[in-house]
């Protein structure tokens, strides 16, 4: 990935009065673990590698957006495609904790109810609760990856993990990031840039090596450089925004999946550096959906005027997660195989 210079619209902006990280964990809520939601999606999959057997697989999951109406508040719950799970999907309720992502084998979810966060080991059912950061937000989102040094991703729960957090507020436009380390066990300083007319999106991000990518309002990307702890803004995507995800494509770069607002023509696309070092976006493929969904989801999502949205991916395994509302698909784009994880 080519390095950026800092966009003009983005510029350093000093910590505001009264704004400052909060490094105290709180206990855990009292009583009985509270009830987690239906789990989402894995946003990797382990990749194989030769002459060593291979674990059960991880279990797979599918981003959910039910709500167009409430594109920034979202039903954002966990949707398992197989059920190898350590905790049972009936103790899990969206009303009480909202999925904000999943890599690794760990989901990172939020309490509806206290303002916490959640760091859950699918495979082991080991919880670690930490605090939001201590800060007014009209819009955030977050990420979860193992701590630097740590590659065999076939053993994440044996190794430390940290948690990317990225927050905006309407008021002034400052967009925020700070990094939870389970080592320390608190946040770290805080990194401040002005972007002016955007809020982040809770929707996938993207880890592309030791840096995190989000999606704002505005139909723009923001990078977070964790090793630097520096953000910057990318260029404006080829899609709007609520049509649209990010992703790691296969070869190391950014990638960005999207279905056209008024048709079912899904869009693949990746960022490619020239010689001179400009990064631009380049068209990669289109899938017609109408050909490989049923004519009755179609039909479905034309009355309504839904429309499709890519949800989610598995990039090793080539997989693409659709929202056909009420359901999602699971879509295999070497073989164009269509499946229903999803009601």
């Amino acid at each position: 990935m080519e390095a950026r210079t800092s966009s003009p619209a983005a510029a350093a902006a000093p910590l505001p009065p009264g704004r400052s990280p909060s490094g105290d964990i709180p206990a855990p809520p009292a009583g009985a673990d509270p009830p987690l939601p239906r789990l989402f999606r894995l946003q990797a999959l382990a990749r194989p590698r030769p002459r060593r057997p291979l674990p059960p697989p991880l279990p797979q999951f599918a981003w959910r957006h039910a709500s167009r109406a409430r594109l920034l508040q979202p039903e954002r719950a966990l949707v398992p495609t197989f059920g190898n799970f350590a905790l049972s999907t009936a103790t899990m309720s969206p009303d009480d904790w909202w999925a904000l992502d999943c890599r690794h084998g760990r989901a990172l979810v939020e309490s509806c109810r206290t303002g916490t966060l959640l760091v859950w080991d699918l495979v082991t059912g080991d919880k670690q609760y930490l605090p939001l950061p201590a800060h007014d937000c009209s819009g955030y989102n977050g990420a979860v990856l193992c701590a630097a040094g740590h590659t065999d991703h076939r053993d994440c729960h044996l190794c430390l993990f940290l948690v990317a957090f990225v927050f905006s507020d309407d008021r002034d436009f400052i967009t925020s990031a700070c990094v939870f380390s389970s080592e320390t066990g608190a946040w770290g300083e805080i990194t401040l840039i002005v972007i002016p007319d955007a809020l982040v999106l809770p929707k996938t991000t993207a880890l592309i090596g030791n840096t995190i990518y989000f999606l704002l309002d505005n139909n723009s990307i923001i990078e977070f450089v964790l090793d630097k702890h520096s953000l910057d803004l990318v260029e404006e995507v080829p899609y709007t925004y609520d049509q649209t995800i990010i992703m790691p494509t296969k070869d190391g770069c950014l990638g960005l999946a999207g279905v056209e607002r008024f048709n079912f023509n899904f869009n693949l696309w990746s960022e490619v550096a020239s010689i001179d070092g400009v990064v631009t976006w380049t068209h990669l493929r289109v899938i017609e959906l109408e050909k490989i969904l049923a004519p009755e989801a179609v039909s479905a999502c034309m009355v309504g005027a839904i429309g499709a949205h890519a949800v989610g991916c598995a990039v090793d395994a080539d997989v693409i997660f659709i929202d056909v509302y009420p359901r999602i698909y699971m879509i295999h784009l070497k073989s164009m195989k269509i499946e229903e994880v999803s009601k």
